[in-house]
């Protein structure tokens, strides 16, 4: 059946955010100066868990794991510990960008050349340096939301592709994960692909509230073996305790989500989100 086949990226609001509360080197049965071998994206050298900014991309898969996957999310999570701060930036999967030298839709970097072309890719469109990554997949989202008892989410309009799975009516409601991953992948209205990438900040945001409220804290511990399953990243444990204190100052000071600007266009008989680069 091709009613999963969008896959999401929240699971990082647990990884990066969370599990320092747990006091992850237990659960791994690491000290906190003993750091574990993970892989470093593009060669770079092992940086000091004690960061100024950091760059994560996220991903998420629209299809099974393997060579022909594309990413359908896209997202540059932009992280400052040094003023606790963090920034969303959503990367529409349509963006018109070059690949190997060729114009294509940015999604199909992935297929390409997996992760280590994605993040060149998004390297230098942005100009920016990436420091790591996380990829997951769509179970990730309904797990999460189901573990800390869903969200309350005001559904803008009636949401119904039945071939799609997605079936929830316009209101205030509280949703569990299925529902959730309906109105993250629904794309009906005026916004279309845009309007989408807006709610899943929108839900990235409402499960950071969730997560760190604090009688979920001793739910996360019951997590960890789901994320082990679902995530592939290079993020250290060390990295992630450290994201993981500074969470109540970032959520604090809020977290501010943008979407690359740019206009639909139609080029060549394909459609792309032409990015304004000037702006």
């Amino acid at each position: 059946m091709n009613l999963k086949k969008i896959y999401y990226t929240v699971l990082i609001v647990v990884i990066v955010l969370g599990f320092g509360y747990l006091g992850f080197d237990r659960y791994f049965r690491l000290p906190f100066d003993q750091e574990p071998v993970a892989p470093i994206a593009n060669g770079q050298e092992e940086k000091e868990s004690e960061f100024g900014k950091f760059n994560v991309l996220i991903m998420g898969l629209d299809g099974r794991q393997g060579v022909n996957d594309r990413a359908d999310t896209i997202i540059l999570a932009s992280l400052d510990g040094e003023n606790t701060k963090a920034q969303l930036l959503s990367i529409p999967r349509d963006t018109r960008v070059k690949i190997k030298g060729a114009w294509d839709k940015i999604n199909a970097a992935y297929a390409y050349g997996g992760i280590e072309l994605t993040s060149k890719t998004v390297s230098d469109f942005l100009d920016v340096e990436i420091d790591r990554y996380v990829v997951v997949n769509f179970n990730s989202l309904v797990k999460l939301v189901d573990e800390v008892g869903g969200i309350e989410v005001d559904v803008p309009v009636r949401m119904y592709v039945p071939l799609e799975g997605i079936d929830l009516q316009a209101g205030k409601q509280h949703l569990d994960g299925e529902q959730v991953l309906a109105y993250s992948r629904f794309r009906g209205t005026m916004e279309g692909d845009i309007g989408r990438v807006k709610r899943q900040q929108q839900v990235i945001t409402l499960l950071l509230e969730e997560i760190l409220r604090v009688q979920n804290f001793t739910q996360i511990s019951q997590m960890i073996p789901i994320y082990k399953e679902d995530v592939d990243t290079d993020l250290t444990i060390k990295e992630m305790i450290a994201l993981a204190r500074i969470a109540p100052e970032i959520m604090e000071n809020g977290i501010e989500t943008q979407v690359l600007p740019g206009e639909n266009k139609k080029i060549d008989g394909l459609w792309f989100w032409e990015p304004d680069m000037e702006e």
